[in-house]
C-alpha cells in the first residue's frame, strides 16, 4: 500500500485554487490598474537650514530664500495632492453636468478634460466603444431595420408628391396660357379655369379644441394626454408625470432630476433665474362689444372688492386695464355666487385699442363716443389654471349666450403657449433671447415705442420694479437665428441708471402700445407656419461670417409675443388686525411670456442656454419648484392650497390617495399607528388616537365632528383606514368640473374673510358655516409645520392651559431677554465668585422661563373642539429662516372662539379693562397651535390671511 501524500497546507490550497500568473514577464501587457501617484503627489521638498549658518552667524538672505522655497513647495504639494486624488477626469465636472456615460466615452467630457480622460482610460484599460463599431443587439437590429424600411417608404411618398406637384404645375401653366389667349382675342376672360378667391375659415365658436396632431412616431404616446412644446427637453432632464397618470391632461415635469431645492431658492431670489414652461395653463379668447364683455366679466364677479362691488375696474382706476396696458389678476365666481362659490384665480388681458390723433379729435361728442363704443369690437384673453378650465369654460359659454350682442368664445389652449421666469437674472435672460423684428418692413421706432423701451430695460434686477401688471407687446425674430445667445452688456454708468429709473417711473408704453398681434389669429398662424426647419437655420448660420449671426431676410417669421409682469403674491394686508407681513418686501417679480404654441420651443432653447452675467444659465423649474417659490413668498398655490374649491378638492383627494398608498407600503413596524398616537392628558383624561386620517387633511372630521361610534371600532380596522365611521372619504374620481363641493365646503377670499373677522357686516350675509379661508402660518418658536398638520385655536375650555400657551410667546415681557437662553440646552450657571443676589436673579429667571418642548411642564395640545383647520403645505422656509406653512381654517370656528376671548373672568375694575385689552391683542395677533400628524407635541404660531 502506497503511503499517503502529506497534507497540503492551507496556504498551498489557497494558491492552487487561483490561476497562477504566467512565469514569463510580458512587458508589453497593459497594466490592469492605473499606477497610484498618491505618494509622489504628497511629497514636499524641504531645504536644510545649515547652509544659512556660517561660523555661527545667520545669513538672513539664504534663510529667507530657504523658507520661501519651502512655502512654495508646500503650496505646490497641496495642488498636486488635490489633483492626484482618486477623482478622475469625468468627476472633475460639476455635478449638474455629469453624465453616466462619461466614464467610458471621452466625448461626454468637456474639451479641457478630454486629454486627461483619454490618458486615464488607456492606463486602466477602460473599454471604449464608438457608435460605428458597436455590434447591434437583437433589439437594436430590429429598430435599425424598421428605420430603414420607413425611410424607403418615406422616399417613395416624397417622390410621388413631387411628381403630382409637377403635374399640377403643368396644368396650371396651360390653363393660364389659354386664359391669356382668350383675353387677347375677346377682351375679357371667359376661361373655364377662372381664379377663385379662398374664404377665410370661420372659427368655431364655443367649441373645445383638440390637441395638435403629433408626429407619427409619438402619436401612440399621446392618446390620453398631450405633450408640452418642450416635452423632449424636459423628459431628458426632469421627472415627468407617470405615462398612465397625466396631470390635467398633460405630461407635466414635476422636478429636475438633479438636486434643486437650495439652488432654486438661490436662483429665484439671490442670483440667477428659474424658468417654467407654463403652456398647460388654459387660455380662453373673447371677442365682442366692450359693453357685452363688461357684462360677462361682471357676472363672473371679476374685480369685485370685499363689499361685492366691481366699480374699481370700470372707473378711472381701471382705465389702463381696459386700454390693454395692464393685466388684472383675481378670483372668478359663479354667477350670483359671490363670495362663497369661487371657481379659480384668473388673469384677464384686454387687447389695446388702435387710436390715432385724428380719431381723438373727431370724437368730440359723447353720443359719437357711445355709438363707437357699442359698435367697436374688443378682444380679451382669460388665462386660468387647467384644473378649473372646464368649470370656467362652461360658465363663460353659458353667460355669453345671455348677452344682447353676441360674444365669440374661442378655446386657445393649443394656440397660445406661455413661459414664466423669475429671479434677478430673468430680465437679462429675456433681453438676450427676445430680439424685436428688424428689416425694411420695420422702420426705425421712436424712443417711446415698446421695442425701444424693451431694449432699455437692461439693468432691471427685479421685475417687480416695473409698474404693477405692466404689459409690453411686440414681434420678435426667430431666436434660432441668434443662437447661441450672447450676454447682454449692462451699462454701469450712473447716467444709464438714471435713464432707466425715469423709464420705469414714466413707463411710456402706456401711450404708445399698439394692438398686440398675438390677439390676431392670422398673425399667430402665419408666424407658426413660416417657422423654417432647423436644417434651413443651420444652413444660413453656416453661410454667415465667423462669429456673426445670419442677416435678416424679408421672409423671416415675425413671432408675436406679449409680456407682462406680476408681483409675487404676499400675505393679505389686513387693515383691521395686525401689521402687514414682511414677506412681500423682498419677493421677486415674475415675467410671463405669451407666444404662439409652436414658437415656444425655439424661444425655450435660447432662454435656457443664455449665459447670465452673474454666471451659469437659467435653471429649469418643475411643478415642485413652482410650489416652492410660492411657499417661500408666503403665498398659496392653486389648486393645492385651496381645498374649498372644486379643483382644490380634486387635488386633495388625489394626494390623500397617494399618501395612503405610501403609508400602506411601509411595514407595520416602520409606519405610524394612528390609533396609538399619544395626545397627552387633558382634563385628567389620557387621549390616544389621531384626529381623523393621519395621511389626509380630514375636512370631513372637521365639519361633521367626531363619529359617534368611534370608540366601538376595531383598532386594526381603524388603523388600516377601512372603518366607515372613521373614513368618510369621497370617491377618488371626483368630478373636477363639478361646482358642487362635497360637504358644502367653499372658499372665501381674504378680503371677505377680513371683513367677517372685523365684525363688519358683509353684503348679502352669506352662510359661512362651511367657509374656508387660506392663511399663512409662522411658528414663533422652534419646529417645522408639515403637510396634514392640525391647526388649533387657543384652548377655550381650559384657562390654565391657555395661559401656558400664551407664556410661550417670545414677545411677552418676561420672554424678551430670554432668546439667547432659550437656544442653550441647559440654563446658564452663575460664576463661582458671583455675589448671592446675582445667583438669586439667575435662579428666579430660570424658574420664570417657559418650559421647553419635551419637558413635563410643556403644555399639551388642545382638545378636538378647538381644531380649526389643517396645513396644506409646510416646510422650513429658507427665505425666512424658520418653519412656515400654508393652510386653511374654518371661519365659523374662528368666530366661535372669538366670543370666548372677550369673556375674561376674575378681573375687577382696571384689571377687567386690562383683560379686555389682552383679549383684543390675542385676537389681533391671531395665535394658533400647530401639531404634526402622528405626534402629540404642539408648537405656538401665528396665522395671517393670504
Amino acid at each position: 500500500m502506497a503511503p499517503k501524500p502529506p497534507p497540503k497546507s492551507p496556504a498551498s490550497n489557497r494558491n492552487t485554487k487561483r490561476k497562477q500568473p504566467s512565469s514569463t514577464n510580458n512587458t508589453a501587457q497593459r497594466p490592469r490598474k492605473r499606477a497610484k501617484t498618491h505618494n509622489d503627489a504628497r511629497k514636499i521638498s524641504t531645504q536644510l537650514t545649515s547652509n544659512a549658518f556660517k561660523n555661527g552667524d545667520l545669513d538672513v538672505d539664504k534663510f529667507v530664500k530657504s523658507r520661501d522655497y519651502e512655502i512654495r513647495a508646500l503650496e505646490e504639494g497641496i495642488g498636486r495632492a488635490k489633483k492626484g486624488l482618486t477623482q478622475r477626469a469625468f468627476q472633475q465636472v460639476p455635478r449638474e453636468l455629469r453624465r453616466r456615460t462619461a466614464s467610458h466615452n471621452v466625448k461626454r467630457v468637456p474639451t479641457r478634460l478630454r486629454g486627461r480622460a483619454s490618458k486615464e482610460m488607456r492606463e486602466d484599460n477602460t473599454p471604449t466603444v464608438t457608435a460605428r463599431r458597436r455590434k447591434p443587439t437583437a433589439h437594436m437590429r430590429l429598430r435599425l431595420e424598421t428605420v430603414k424600411r420607413l425611410r424607403t417608404l418615406g422616399s417613395k411618398r416624397k417622390a410621388e408628391k413631387k411628381a403630382a406637384a409637377e403635374f399640377e404645375a403643368v396644368l396650371v401653366t396651360s390653363d393660364e396660357a389659354g386664359a391669356a389667349q382668350a383675353v387677347d382675342s375677346k377682351g375679357s376672360s371667359t376661361s373655364k379655369h377662372a381664379t377663385v378667391g379662398t374664404r377665410i375659415p370661420r372659427v368655431k365658436q364655443a367649441t373645445l379644441k383638440s390637441p395638435p396632431l403629433p408626429p407619427a412616431k409619438f402619436r401612440k404616446r399621446q392618446v390620453h394626454k398631450s405633450w408640452l412644446p418642450t416635452h423632449l427637453y424636459h423628459a431628458k432632464r426632469a421627472h415627468m408625470t407617470p405615462p398612465k397618470e397625466p396631470l390635467w391632461r398633460f405630461a407635466v415635469p414635476l422636478t429636475p432630476t438633479m438636486k434643486s431645492y437650495r439652488p432654486t431658492h438661490r436662483a429665484s431670489g439671490t442670483r440667477g433665474a428659474v424658468a417654467w414652461d407654463m403652456s398647460y395653463v388654459s387660455t380662453i379668447g373673447l371677442e365682442g362689444s366692450e359693453e357685452s364683455i363688461r357684462k360677462l366679466l361682471d357676472d363672473l364677479r371679476a374685480g369685485v372688492n370685499a363689499n361685492g362691488k366691481a366699480a374699481d375696474l370700470w372707473e378711472e382706476r381701471g382705465e389702463k386695464w381696459r386700454c390693454g396696458t395692464r393685466t388684472w389678476e383675481g378670483w372668478l365666481f359663479e354667477k350670483d355666487g359671490w363670495p362663497t362659490k369661487a371657481i379659480a384665480p384668473a388673469t384677464v388681458v384686454w387687447c389695446a385699442k388702435q387710436r390715432s390723433h385724428e380719431q381723438v379729435e373727431f370724437e368730440t361728442s359723447a353720443t359719437q363716443k357711445a355709438a363707437k363704443k357699442h359698435k367697436e369690437k374688443r378682444k380679451v384673453l382669460i388665462r386660468v389654471h387647467p384644473s378649473a378650465f372646464f368649470q370656467v369654460w362652461e360658465e363663460v359659454v353659458r353667460l355669453s349666450k345671455t348677452q344682447k350682442t353676441p360674444i365669440t368664445v374661442e378655446d386657445l389652449r393649443f394656440e397660445i403657449g406661455s413661459i414664466e421666469i423669475t429671479g434677478p437674472g430673468s430680465t437679462e435672460a429675456l433681453l438676450g433671447t427676445l430680439r424685436p423684428s428688424t428689416g425694411p418692413d420695420y422702420p426705425q421706432q421712436g424712443d417711446d415705442s415698446p421695442e425701444a423701451v424693451w431694449k432699455s430695460l437692461t439693468g432691471v434686477s427685479n421685475p417687480a420694479s416695473l409698474p404693477p401688471n405692466a404689459i409690453i407687446a411686440f414681434t420678435i425674430s426667430d431666436p434660432r437665428l441668434h443662437y447661441p445667445p450672447r450676454t447682454v452688456t449692462i451699462p454701469p454708468d450712473p447716467a444709464s441708471q438714471q435713464k432707466l429709473l425715469e423709464t420705469l417711473s414714466n413707463w411710456p408704453v402706456d401711450n404708445t402700445q399698439p394692438p398686440a398681434a398675438l390677439f390676431n389669429r392670422t398673425a399667430r398662424l402665419t408666424s407658426s407656419r413660416s417657422l423654417p426647419s432647423q436644417k434651413a437655420i443651420t444652413r444660413r448660420r453656416s453661410l454667415a461670417a465667423p462669429g456673426a449671426y445670419p442677416s435678416p431676410l424679408a421672409e423671416d417669421p415675425k413671432i408675436p409675443v406679449l409680456l407682462f409682469t406680476s408681483r409675487s403674491p404676499s400675505p393679505y394686508h389686513d387693515p383691521h388686525f395686525g401689521k402687514k407681513a414682511a414677506l412681500s418686501s423682498r419677493n421677486q417679480g415674475t415675467w410671463t411670456l405669451l407666444l404662439p404654441w409652436k414658437a415656444v420651443l425655439p424661444v425655450w432653447y435660447s432662454l435656457m442656454y443664455y449665459p447670465l452675467s452673474s454666471g451659469g444659465n437659467v435653471r429649469l423649474g418643475g411643478l415642485m419648484e413652482k410650489r416652492q417659490v410660492c411657499f417661500e413668498a408666503g403665498a398659496p398655490w392653486f389648486p393645492g392650497d385651496f381645498p374649498g374649491t372644486a379643483a382644490g378638492w380634486s387635488w386633495e383627494v388625489k394626494e390623500r390617495k397617494r399618501r395612503k398608498e405610501e403609508w400602506q407600503k411601509r411595514p407595520k413596524g416602520k409606519r405610524t399607528e394612528w390609533t396609538s398616537v399619544d395626545l397627552g392628558v387633558f382634563n385628567n383624561e389620557r387621549r390616544r388616537g389621531e384626529l381623523g386620517d393621519g395621511w389626509s387633511c380630514d375636512w370631513e372630521r372637521l365639519v361633521n365632528g367626531p363619529p359617534k361610534d368611534l370608540t366601538t371600532q376595531d383598532p386594526e380596522k381603524a388603523t388600516d383606514g377601512k372603518a366607515a365611521a372613521c373614513r368618510r372619504e369621497p370617491p377618488a374620481k371626483a368630478p373636477v368640473s363639478s361646482a358642487v363641493h362635497p360637504f358644502k365646503l367653499c372658499h372665501l377670499p381674504a378680503p371677505s374673510a377680513s371683513i367677517l373677522l372685523s365684525s363688519d357686516p358683509l353684503t348679502g350675509e352669506p352662510d359661512i358655516t362651511h367657509a374656508l379661508t387660506t392663511v399663512c402660518i409662522t411658528l414663533l418658536t422652534r419646529g417645522v409645520p408639515t403637510t396634514c398638520a392640525r391647526i388649533y385655536r387657543l384652548p377655550s375650555n381650559n384657562d390654565e392651559l391657555r395661559q401656558q400657551w400664551l407664556d410661550l410667546d417670545p414677545a411677552r415681557p418676561h420672554n424678551k431677554n430670554k432668546n439667547s437662553a432659550r437656544k442653550a440646552t441647559l440654563p446658564p450657571k452663575p460664576a463661582k465668585d458671583a455675589p448671592p443676589h446675582v445667583q438669586q436673579q439667575l435662579l428666579a429667571a430660570s424658574l420664570l422661563e417657559p418650559a421647553r418642548a419635551g419637558e413635563k411642564a410643556y403644555p399639551v395640545a388642545p382638545d378636538e373642539v378647538d381644531l380649526i383647520g389643517f396645513v396644506t403645505t409646510g416646510n422650513f422656509n429658507l427665505g425666512e429662516g424658520r418653519g412656515t406653512g400654508i393652510g386653511s381654517i374654518l371661519l365659523f370656528k374662528v368666530l366661535e372662539g372669538r366670543k370666548d376671548l372677550a369673556k375674561k373672568e376674575g378681573f375687577q375694575g382696571s384689571e377687567y379693562e386690562r383683560g379686555v385689552q389682552m383679549a383684543k391683542r390675542e385676537m389681533r395677533e391671531r395665535f394658533c397651535i400647530v401639531r404634526e400628524a402622528g405626534q402629540g407635541l404642539g408648537r405656538l404660531g401665528r396665522w395671517a390671511l393670504t
